[in-house]
């Protein structure tokens, strides 16, 4: 084996001897290298030093690495004299350390020190010694810094000659800083060459690593993406950079030189690389700045304000040279000796440019040997652009970026595959595709995903089954992936930097095709700039609306201080939107007019999913009412999911997600109409596909309240039932003015909220919830991690995937019915009532939409918000079924209000929506003996017992109709111990209510004998007693038993 080795490195036997093998080097003399196989002895000649002898014996093995080793470096070129053997320092502790080989300079100074180690695991190991900590060349250069280059050398033979391999490190003048082995590990980049030193193209002494070209780009492996992004960060580290939000928006500006730079051909070499030998700092930020200009112009459309070296001697040509050099020098100055694209850290002068130029030198050696164009999705690259993310893009108005499996739920629950099917079956070769669009792209996360959704519709799909025209779209689509997004995906964004982020997100997502507009997604249809084909169209009918696109996919910012200012001319704006004459100089919901927008966008039929804040369900604004109204008029709601705190990473705010399909305009205005014909006429003929809608209103809402009652209403001749039921009461208290003005005032109320019934009643939604903390975390199958290493979102489950642990979808079937898209997207199929698994039970409901519309309200406010309608079981309560309304024994009467201002001073408590008194005054509308049950407020339904005068405001009062039979203080102890169900009765939102219609229905055991329920009274009254001198344990436990011992 020794032997072919020597023999294929040019070693012949030496004459008149045996088993002597040697190799003249013509370059030094003949100098003359010899192997003994007699002797099993390495002779190297006089010249080349062995300060220790341990090389040049036959064994171990690797000292047949370090003869090969020796023979190529004279081969290139480097004197025998300037080659030493086990070069030994002494490493302290009486211990010393021995190179391999070490070459000098002529004057004696090292220069190059090589680490042999034989071919496979030895060397393998010692790579991973070095990556590691250093292994045992970092600790030979902290002997001798004066050495340029660190060698790893490996090699050996096979029938097709000599292999080797060597893992290089240029030293850069701040590793001979560091102060030891640690620190030099810490400076060192973590780059190593593969070539510059043994290749024909280098001379000795002249270390030149070998340009780059298209076809030596590496593809990224899955361990690259986690090395990229923690190598980046300990460079910003080791230079300082505190401004880490900049840091990492540099970063997406050399991705976006990168992209652009590998459009090349294979043998083409590459601009992004710093190219040893060659490049300045000067040259290379020129190269740089030319492919960015390049870039921003191609992909963003966006002319940089700069000229390049070409451009300026194109320009000054007639000027002299002496002069031209000298501008040339001034605008490299300007060019690049600022903050310029690539200010990592703040450039100000010769000094700051510099030292930022080493940063950008090591970001850019870091990258320029992967690959980062893909005509596919490459999953590692996009794990590492969401590490960059979710760690180093800094957020700002009201920008929260949404996880990748938010993203991919939004988009599998929307029904894409039943719009493709129905486009191509159409056949228009203009709009074969969804045209989908994201208002407010942030970092591109909805654009990449979408299109990698309809790229594998398409991909699924048979083109034979289609019409010639979609027949040949289909198969060119199929050969050419996302060649189709040009034409059917826009993404929109204000924020330059974001912009640029999400069109290099296409790009590293393999889709780089699609629109991606540098500009204001609230922009106007006809004037803006930025707007480009299907955004420049206004429907005919209305020229407030677009109608163009099929889906609207986004999660817009949410609440922007001063929103009006930033808006565009007052008149454009009013116009633009209906919403705009409900903004204040201090209105920051700008969220409203993204859902307008998305009205705007939509088709008839268009379908979206928009993430906003959960405020949008139940704010009282004016401005979030009216949005909510835009959404009611236009808009199905196909499903609401409400997120936990912890689906975002970076902050708490609550959010949901909308899930809508776009209504024609002329639904509304039609119900409208309908109303107000009823509301003439009294004829209750079908409306929206109802029968009888005025009557299912009055059942739904006005209960206990007949037809015929209501319509006695709307004739400003109410009955008893109308005037005594518990909302007219709201009404008379609300409204002010006359009995007629009051009943002209409620007419206009019920008109309102019978037209947004009708609207509501047809529709059953998804009603769907994460959860909280740990619940949500199993149900998201995903958490965020700040810990130094491991950055970003992860699996729940260690050595698992987020598609895996996760129950928002299944990224293989769209059907799985233990996954949350599926009900979403079969709600939007019209299937709302499909069983759900029991993993699903805590997260998955159906519910009417108008259930989740408070219509009881006076102010209706149109919040949408799910309440829980009480089911008591009475029975199972009290343990019988002997049981009576309250209503049929007691009096129930609601309170009069007053405010602190109308009362006069005194002891008489007042009491409203609390545990306790709100005030107090000098008069009582109630006798003592009573029992009250608040009616409003975070405590509604709370139940007191009052036996002195009392002032009833805000509350019920209840009073037994049969003292002697039913005693009223007994009866507050039967109703108190159902106190958990009079909470249920709470109906509405943001401020619950509980009506004395509610409370009627309440049951409770009933008694024919006055003796046995003076018993219990006995009994409650000796514990009470009993309380006063004893401590009892569980009173309240202790008084139920006594209830129920007599039933």
């Amino acid at each position: 084996m020794q032997k072919n080795l020597i023999k294929k490195s040019g070693f012949a036997p030496k004459e008149n001897t045996k088993g002597i093998f040697r190799k003249k080097h013509a370059a030094f003399g003949n100098y003359c290298i010899e192997a003994d196989f007699e002797q099993e002895k390495i002779n190297l000649g006089d010249l080349i030093i062995a300060e220790q002898k341990t090389t040049l014996h036959f064994s171990p093995n690797k000292n047949w690495v370090v003869l090969e080793c020796v023979n190529r470096l004279l081969e290139k070129g480097y004197p025998p004299q300037n080659i030493i053997l086990e070069k030994t320092w002494s490493t302290g502790h009486g211990t010393s350390g021995r190179l391999d080989i070490l070459v000098t300079r002529d004057d004696g100074s090292a220069y190059l020190m090589i680490e042999c180690k034989t071919w496979g695991n030895e060397f393998e190991k010692e790579l991973k010694r070095i990556e590691k900590d250093g292994g045992q060349l970092f600790t030979y250069f902290q002997q001798d810094k004066n050495a340029d280059i660190l060698m790893l050398y490996a090699s050996g033979a096979d029938d097709n000659g000599i292999n080797y391999r060597s893992e290089i490190i240029k030293i850069e003048a701040d590793y001979r800083q560091a102060g030891n082995v640690k620190d030099f590990h810490e400076r060192w980049n973590k780059l190593r060459k593969s070539n510059g030193f043994f290749e024909s193209w280098v001379s000795p002494y002249e270390f030149q690593s070998k340009a780059l070209t298209k076809k030596d780009l590496k593809a990224l492996k899955q361990e690259d993406s986690s090395f990229i992004f923690n190598r980046f960060l300990e460079i910003l580290r080791r230079h300082a950079v505190s401004d880490k939000s900049n840091a990492f928006n540099k970063i997406f500006t050399l991705f976006l030189c990168k992209i652009i730079d590998e459009d090349r051909n294979d043998d083409e070499q590459l601009h992004f690389q710093w190219i040893e030998g060659e490049d300045t700092h000067i040259s290379f930020q020129k190269r740089l700045a030319d492919l960015h200009n390049r870039g921003m112009l191609e992909l963003l459309e966006k002319k940089v304000t700069d000229i390049s070296d070409v451009e300026f001697e194109k320009q000054f040509q007639p000027v002299e040279d002496r002069y031209k050099e000298k501008f040339k020098e001034i605008l490299t100055e300007i060019r690049l000796k600022k903050n310029s694209e690539f200010a990592v850290k703040e450039v100000y002068d010769e000094a700051s440019f510099l030292d930022n130029a080493k940063a950008v030198k090591e970001v850019v050696e870091l990258l320029q040997v992967y690959q980062l164009r893909y005509s596919c999705r490459q999953q590692f690259l996009s794990d590492f652009f969401e590490l960059l993310l979710t760690t180093g893009l800094k957020q700002e108005s009201g920008q929260f970026f949404t996880p990748v499996p938010v993203a991919r739920f939004i988009i599998k629950s929307l029904p894409f595959h039943k719009i493709i099917e129905q486009k191509l079956r159409q056949g228009n070769p203009n709009d074969l595709l969804p045209a989908i669009i994201d208002y407010a792209a942030g970092s591109g996360h909805f654009i990449t995903e979408s299109m990698e959704e309809i790229q594998k519709h398409i991909d699924a799909m048979d083109e034979n089954q289609y019409a010639p025209t979609a027949k040949r779209a289909l198969k060119k689509w199929k050969e050419v992936p996302f060649d189709w997004a040009k034409d059917y995906v826009y993404g929109v964004e204000k924020d330059y930097r974001l912009a640029k982020t999400a069109k290099v997100s296409c790009y590293l997502h393999g889709d780089g095709l699609a629109k991606v507009i540098h500009g204001d997604g609230l922009g106007d249809f006809n004037t803006s700039k930025e707007f480009k084909d299907l955004l420049k169209n206004t429907d005919k009918t209305y020229p407030q609306d677009n109608k163009q696109f099929d889906a609207v996919i986004s999660n817009p910012p949410y609440s922007v201080a001063a929103l009006k200012r930033n808006m565009t001319d007052d008149k454009k704006a009013k116009q633009a939107f209906e919403l705009y004459s409900r903004l204040t100089d201090q209105s920051s919901e700008i969220e409203c007019l993204f859902i307008e927008r998305a009205k705007q966008l939509l088709k008839d039929g268009g379908v979206a999913g928009i993430i906003l804040p959960h405020s949008i369900l139940d704010n009282g604004s004016v401005l979030n009412i009216q949005t909510r109204e835009i959404m009611l008029r236009y808009f199905d709601i196909i499903a609401i999911m409400e997120l936990g705190a912890n689906t975002f990473m970076a902050t708490d705010v609550k959010t949901v997600i909308f899930f809508l399909r776009r209504k024609n305009n002329a639904d509304f205005v039609n119900v409208k109409a309908s109303v107000d014909k009823f509301f003439q006429s009294y004829q209750d003929i079908t409306i929206n596909g109802i029968e009888k809608p005025i009557h299912e209103y009055v059942s739904q809402i006005w209960g206990g309240i007949a037809f015929r009652d209501f319509v006695a209403l709307l004739e400003k001749r109410p009955n008893r039932e109308i005037t005594e039921h518990d909302i007219y009461k709201e009404y008379a208290e609300k409204f002010s003015g006359s009995q007629t003005e009051k009943l002209e005032q409620i007419i206009v109320a019920e008109k309102e909220k019978t037209a947004y019934f009708i609207m509501a009643y047809p529709q059953r939604l998804v009603y769907a919830k994460t959860g909280e903390k740990n619940d949500e975390k199993q149900f998201l199958g995903y958490e965020f991690s700040s810990r130094r290493g491991s950055e970003g979102i992860r699996p729940i489950k260690k050595g698992s995937t987020i598609e895996a642990c996760t129950s928002l979808y299944d990224s293989k079937d769209l059907n799985h019915s233990e996954k949350a898209n599926y009900y979403i997207s079969q709600a939007f199929k019209g299937n709302v009532d499909l069983p759900v698994p029991d993993s699903l039970n805590n997260h998955i409901e159906y519910l009417n939409l108008f259930e989740l519309l408070d219509f009881t309200e006076v102010d209706f406010c149109k919040k949408i918000k799910k309440t829980t309608k009480a089911n008591i079981k009475y029975e199972e309560a009290w343990g019988t079924a002997n049981l009576t309304a309250l209503v049929s024994i007691a009096d129930i009467k609601k309170g009069k209000s007053i405010t602190k201002a109308q009362t006069a001073e005194g002891r008489i408590p007042v009491i409203a929506g609390g545990q306790n008194p709100a005030y107090f005054h000098n008069q009582s509308n109630r006798d003592g003996n009573i029992i009250t049950v608040s009616a409003s407020g975070a405590y509604a339904g709370f139940l007191n017992y009052f036996d002195a005068p009392i002032f009833a405001s805000d509350c019920n009062t209840i009073k037994s109709k049969d003292e002697k039979l039913m005693p009223t203080r007994l009866l507050f102890y039967f109703l108190k111990a159902l106190q958990p169900q009079f909470y249920q009765l709470q109906r509405g939102q943001a401020q619950p209510h509980v009506y004395g219609n509610d409370i009627e229905k309440v049951k409770i055991p009933l008694f024919t004998d006055f003796k046995i329920t003076h018993k219990i009274l006995e009994e409650i009254d000796a514990l009470e007693a009993k309380a006063k001198t004893h401590v009892v344990a569980d009173i309240d436990k202790q008084r139920e038993q006594i209830l129920k011992k007599y039933l």
